[in-house]
């Protein structure tokens, strides 16, 4: 599986970092707001319990109190705030509000509420209230001139209840003398927050969205200036060397490695022009002394006794000789090749022709080995194309399969047109080329086991000289199959349209 780019990447870290910061922040916010809601509403039954000063005073109005909450919260709403109230001394009920729901048990709630430290008693027109020095659930207005004022002097105790009804927020709170139980409908709260918590949920991946198609384009405005490092370096081939980087001065970081890596390949310039001169200089000044140790060597081959050592010695330099021309030419066309200078001198060509008088020749050289020759050609297959290049190309890929082929072996050659190229394909039984080898076999000097152990005779150019060629020519040569038993290339070029239309 094709792994995620680094654009894609840095777009889903950003997605992710800012989800994770934003859940965070999210419900870091529906916590306080929760507590603050909670808050806000025990300080509505503090208030709530100091609406009416008359139910701590001798009268214990609570049914008063009831109809002054029921004013407060407004008609029609009653049912939202409920009450009850008890006897401090012995737990008595004293007086519960019609609405108080049926399945929320009073018994339930813990009524010992423990007294203020600080709490002292305050008598006025003989009520029987306390005034709290830390004025607990503070302090309701009065009812007038002297009416007392409501002061809580045990320290209120909140909880939340669920019922049938709905869930409730109870407050107990308490005098001396009576304790009083005020509780108000939570479900307008809880709408509250859940409508909050909601419209985050929805909000949340419209925010991600955005985050991550921000992160998307700062990542490719991040990156464009390694696109155009990476479009150059492709651009950068043995014909093209001379391609840098553009400068760009919007990010220094970029510029550093721009000018490093333009750096790199002057110096990789250099070294190539160098390596392909003396490369081309030594295979060119080695041409003259080459012919003529071949000449002398020749003259004294031909004055030797015949199967004296002599004979023999000057026979195997001979054979020496002409492998160290071989190299020599090879070499030389290859440093043409690397240098851009392997210029075809392009003419109409029959393809079809020049195969048939190679394949006759390779029955010669296959006759050693007893080898079969298959031979299927598609007649007048015309090609512009250089003449000696394309036979050098073509002998060396059947120089191969006779060299690597086994006793009593088959070559098999085919040419055909497909898709408006001319594709042969030549292939050869034998023991197939090694799994390790198949990448390299186009690699200049590399040869298999058998041929670097001298088993086969070669320098390991001759895959590499007719691949140069055939690129030379605007074609391709690869490896099609091998196994053991068989190995098969295939060499596809652009056909002449105008010599086919004559």
């Amino acid at each position: 599986m094709k792994a995620p780019s680094f654009r894609l990447k840095i777009a889903l870290l950003s997605a992710g970092i800012s989800g994770m910061v934003l859940l965070a922040f999210g419900l870091a916010a529906w916590l306080l707001v929760s507590r603050q809601k909670l808050e806000s509403l025990d300080t509505s039954i503090r208030s709530f319990g100091s609406s009416h000063p008359g139910w701590i005073s001798n009268r214990r109005d609570f049914k008063r109190l009831d109809e002054n909450l029921e004013f407060i919260v407004g008609e029609g709403f009653g049912n939202q705030v409920i009450l009850q109230a008890r006897d401090a001394s012995d737990g008595s009920v004293l007086y519960t509000s019609p609405g108080w729901p049926g399945d929320l048990d009073a018994n339930a709630l813990d009524w010992q509420l423990e007294t203020a430290p600080d709490a002292q008693p305050e008598s006025s027109n003989g009520g029987g209230g306390f005034r709290g020095g830390r004025g607990w659930g503070g302090q309701g207005r009065g009812m007038g001139p002297g009416a007392n004022q409501v002061a809580f002097t045990r320290i209120p105790e909140f909880q939340s209840l669920e019922t049938r009804s709905g869930p409730w927020r109870i407050g107990l709170l308490g005098t001396a003398d009576t304790l009083l139980a005020v509780g108000l409908n939570e479900a307008a709260a809880r709408a509250e927050l859940d409508h909050l918590r909601n419209a985050f949920l929805l909000a949340l991946p419209a925010a991600l969205f955005l985050v991550g198609l921000g992160g998307w384009l700062v990542a490719g405005r991040a990156l464009r200036p390694m696109r155009m490092i990476a479009t150059t370096a492709a651009q950068v081939t043995a014909r093209g060397l001379d391609q840098r980087i553009p400068i760009s001065h919007e990010d220094p970081e970029i510029t550093r490695v721009i000018e490093v890596l333009n750096r790199m390949m002057d110096r990789l310039e250099a070294s190539f022009h160098q390596a392909t001169r003396f490369s081309a200089d030594a295979s060119h000044e080695l041409k003259t002394p080459l012919a003529i140790m071949q000449g002398e060597l020749e003259n004294a081959l031909h004055e030797a006794r015949p199967g004296s050592v002599e004979q023999q010695t000057f026979n195997n330099l001979l054979e020496e000789t002409q492998r160290l021309k071989t190299i020599t030419r090879s070499l030389l066309m290859l440093a043409r090749a690397d240098a851009g200078q392997l210029v075809p001198a392009l003419e109409p060509v029959d393809l079809t022709a020049i195969l048939e008088d190679i394949a006759d020749d390779t029955r010669v050289l296959g006759e050693e080995k007893r080898l079969r020759i298959d031979v299927s050609l598609a007649p007048g297959v015309t090609l512009r194309a250089d003449p000696s290049l394309l036979h050098t190309a073509l002998l060396n890929l059947f120089v191969n399969a006779v060299k690597y082929n086994e006793p009593d072996g088959v070559i098999r050659i085919r040419l055909t047109i497909q898709n408006g190229m001319a594709e042969m394909s030549i292939g050869n039984s034998g023991p197939g080329i090694p799994e390790a080898d198949r990448e390299r076999i186009f690699t200049r000097f590399h040869r298999v086991d058998a041929a670097r152990q001298r088993r086969v005779d070669g320098i390991g150019l001759g895959l590499s000289l007719a691949c140069e060629i055939v690129r030379a020519h605007g074609g391709e040569l690869e490896l099609a199959e091998s196994r053991p038993g068989w190995t098969g290339f295939v060499l596809r070029m652009p056909l002449d349209h105008a010599a086919s239309h004559r």
